[in-house]
């Protein structure tokens, strides 16, 4: 079985002059983000290179530095004499001495490897061995000083964090030709490790090897790689700081959390609103049963179905919705009931007519026997009371004409 290998981690992050307060902080452990640092060890952590003092020293070079600029520039104006433009500078005062960016003119450097490689004991029988922090402290220091030279300002080790780790701050300082004379600024692009990032992972990779680390991914090789074969280059891999990484996973630990006690909630309440519906439908069961009907009308709607009114009436969801599919239901068999009612009513109403109309065609053939005077009489009281019969049959329509051809015969 192969050995399980690490790579060496470098960073760089870009820094301005305005940040270094705030890194003094955080390097105290006195502001930043705390949350993950483990205080009973942050004794442990040590300052590698650099006075107590770096920051303070670094904010007055810069200051000099921008000062210094600044009377080279009015010199070269002066030498013009175009009092103008010394006029304005003046009043605007001394400018930056370094070209803008989004990442400022400082670097921070990070140098560390997996927590597992650290912890890694397999060579000392000692439980705590810091042997492989001390050989990694040695070979990223003298990295540092090989490449950077004095522009290394500063370097700490933390031990009290996940991992053991390295920071240091590069002030890039560089002499450039302006106004006429050699001035300097910062200019992070003078050192080539920071200038080209590949170089500056074989250069560590090759740095640390002796102690069994090794170089990181070779991302851009692979893009290339994989542009040459036609083949879709790995995504652009996004570095976050750990302060914001933390950030962004509290953040979605929280939402994690409120959606896990959202489900909680919903779940309960539909537990809730179904043992409501149960304990309505039985209710309502057993209240249609015992209750007598009002007013005799098998269409009248329990009371159970109608809706609560006035104070201290609200049902909770599940009833609320129990009554509303009860009611609906209720209604739909209440529309058929009329429905079958009236088809019944109807039935009976047509055998009653047409029980009259046998009677009136018997007493038609009666008055046909009988004296004329007699025939008379009984036409005309037959066609009142048959007006007011007929209207219960709806086929009665148009039949006045047989019904006269039947006086007539009488």
């Amino acid at each position: 079985m192969s050995k399980k290998e690490y790579p060496v981690v470098l960073r760089f992050e870009g820094m301005t002059p305005g940040d270094l307060a705030g890194y003094e902080a955080h390097r105290l452990r006195k502001g930043g983000d705390l949350g993950h640092v483990d205080r009973k060890r942050s004794g442990l952590n040590q300052r590698l290179l650099g006075e107590n003092d770096w920051a303070e020293t670094a904010q007055l070079e810069i200051q000099e530095i921008r000062q210094e600029m600044f009377a080279a520039e009015l010199d070269y104006l002066e030498r013009r004499k175009d009092r103008k433009a010394i006029k304005q500078r003046l009043a605007e005062g001394p400018r930056d001495p370094w070209r803008a960016s989004r990442h400022g003119p400082l670097r921070e450097v990070i140098l560390t490897a997996n927590k597992e490689w650290f912890e890694a004991t397999e060579d000392s029988d000692e439980l705590f061995n810091t042997q492989r922090e001390d050989d990694f402290e040695r070979l990223a220091i003298d990295w540092l000083q090989t490449n950077f030279g004095d522009d290394v300002i500063h370097a700490r080790a933390d031990r009290d964090e996940q991992a053991y780790h390295i920071h240091a701050v590069i002030l890039p300082r560089a002499a450039v030709r302006k106004y006429g004379v050699d001035c300097r600024m910062l200019q992070p692009s003078v050192h080539p490790l920071i200038r080209n990032y590949e170089t500056a992972q074989d250069s560590v990779g090759a740095q640390f090897e002796d102690i069994g680390l090794v170089r990181g991914e070779r991302r851009k090789q692979a893009i290339r790689d994989a542009l040459a074969n036609g083949k879709e280059p790995p995504a652009k891999r996004r570095h976050v700081r750990p302060a914001k990484w933390r950030q962004m996973e509290e953040k979605r630990l929280a939402e994690e959390a409120a959606k896990v006690e959202k489900r909680r909630r919903e779940t309960a309440s539909r537990a809730r609103e179904a043992g409501d519906i149960i304990r309505f439908s039985e209710a309502l069961a057993k209240g249609s049963a015992d209750d007598p009907v009002s007013d005799g009308d098998a269409t009248a709607m329990p009371e159970m179905l109608r809706e609560p009114t006035g104070p201290g009436h609200e049902p909770s969801k599940g009833i609320a919705r129990a009554r509303k599919a009860f009611r609906m239901a209720f209604n739909v068999l209440r529309r058929r009931a009329r429905k079958e009612a009236e088809a019944t009513a109807a039935a009976q109403v047509a055998s009653a007519v047409e029980d009259i109309k046998q009677a009136d065609q018997t007493i038609v053939e009666i008055a046909v026997q009988l004296p004329k005077g007699l025939r008379e009489r009984i036409a005309k009281t037959r066609r009142k009371l048959t007006a007011k019969i007929m209207t219960l049959d709806p086929s009665s329509k148009g039949r006045a004409k047989g019904r006269n051809s039947d006086e007539t015969q009488m």
